[in-house]
C-alpha cells in the first residue's frame, strides 16, 4: 500500500507480533511465515501513472494522461529466519483506466490496462536497541517488471532497488517510527524507445495510537523527490515532489489476524489525489 501503502505499516506495528495487538507484543519477534495482503484505490487528475510498491512512484509512460484510476492488489510474504533477519518476495497486479483526448480530432477517449506488475525480493535486518529506538534496514530488489510504452509491453529483470533504514520506539501509548530511503532505478530499453525513470529519495514517519488492546489509530506523513525522467536521452520532466499524508486504523481480530484500512492524500500536483486500501494481515 516499497510503500504498498500498508506495508510498511503492517511491518511496524506486527513485524514483531503474533499476539493480540497490545504494548506487551508490540515489538515481540517470532520465527515462522507472515502474509500482507493489501488492495489499493488510486485517482489522480494529473498527467501520471504510478506505482505503489515498494513505495509510491511516477512510471515511465509517454503519453499525457488527463485523468487515472488504478487499482492495485499486493502479496507479501514476511518470512523470520532469524529474530533480527527477514525474507521478503511480493508480487503484484493492477487495473488502469486511462482518460486522454486525442491531439488530431480532439475526442475524448479512454484506455484499460489490466495486469502483472512486478515481483520483488528482499531482506530486513533488525538491530540492537539504540537508546529505546529499534533500528532496521530493508533492502529489496525488482526480480521481474511489467512495463508499458507506446514501443509495447517488455519484461525487465533486475533493473530497480530500494533501500530504506527506520528507527521505532515506543512512548505509551504511541508507537512511532522514522525512516528514510532511496530508490534506484536502470533505464528501460524498449524496441524504439530508451527510458529513464529517475531515482528517489525519501523520508517519512509513522504513528500508531494505541486505543485499545486491539486498535490503533494510524497516521503518517512522507516526502519524496523524484529525479528528471529522461526519453532517448532528452529530460521531458522536472525533479518530482511527491508530500503525501495518510490516516487509518488498524484492528487485531484475533491472535493471528489484523485487518488495517487507510486513506492516503497527496499534497502537490505530481503526488497522486487520494488513495485509499485495505490490507489482511495474517501469521501462519
Amino acid at each position: 500500500m516499497k510503500k504498498i501503502l500498508f506495508t510498511f505499516l503492517l511491518f511496524t506495528l506486527f513485524a514483531f507480533s503474533s499476539d493480540e495487538l497490545n504494548i506487551d507484543t508490540l515489538f515481540k519477534k517470532q520465527i515462522g511465515l507472515r502474509s500482507i495482503t493489501s488492495f489499493s484505490l488510486l485517482s489522480t487528475g494529473n498527467e501520471h501513472s504510478y506505482y505503489l510498491y515498494p513505495n509510491i512512484g511516477v512510471n515511465g509512460n509517454t503519453a499525457i494522461w488527463n485523468d487515472t484510476k488504478q487499482a492495485f492488489l499486493q502479496q507479501t510474504f514476511v518470512y523470520t529466519l532469524f529474530p533480527k533477519l527477514d525474507i521478503i518476495v511480493s508480487a503484484g497486479g493492477s487495473y488502469a483506466r486511462q482518460e486522454y483526448t486525442t491531439f488530431d480530432t480532439s475526442e475524448f477517449a479512454t484506455q484499460n490496462q489490466f495486469g502483472f506488475d512486478s515481483s520483488w525480493i528482499g531482506l530486513s535486518y533488525t538491530g540492537e536497541s539504540i537508546a529505546d529506538l529499534i533500528p532496521q534496514i530493508t533492502i529489496q530488489t525488482a526480480v521481474i517488471q511489467r512495463e508499458h510504452s507506446f514501443g509495447g509491453s517488455k519484461n525487465f529483470y533486475f533493473k530497480s532497488q530500494n533501500v530504506q533504514g527506520s528507527l521505532r520506539g515506543y512512548s505509551d501509548p504511541v508507537v512511532y517510527s522514522l525512516y528514510a530511503g532511496f530508490g534506484y532505478n536502470q533505464p528501460r530499453k524498449f524496441n524504439t524507445l530508451k527510458i529513464d525513470y529517475g531515482h528517489s529519495v525519501y523520508i517519512g514517519g509513522d504513528l500508531s495510537l494505541v486505543l485499545s488492546p486491539k486498535i490503533t489509530l494510524d497516521m503518517g506523513i512522507e516526502q519524496r523527490f523524484q529525479s528528471e525522467q529522461k526519453i532517448n536521452g532528452r529530460k521531458n520532466s522536472e525533479i518530482r515532489s511527491i508530500p503525501t499524508l495518510s490516516t487509518g486504523s488498524t484492528y487485531s481480530l484475533n491472535a493471528d489476524t489484523a485487518f488495517a484500512i487507510n486513506a492516503n492524500f497527496g499534497g502537490s500536483s505530481a503526488a497522486p489525489d487520494a488513495i485509499f486500501g485495505v490490507s489482511l494481515w495474517k501469521k501462519f
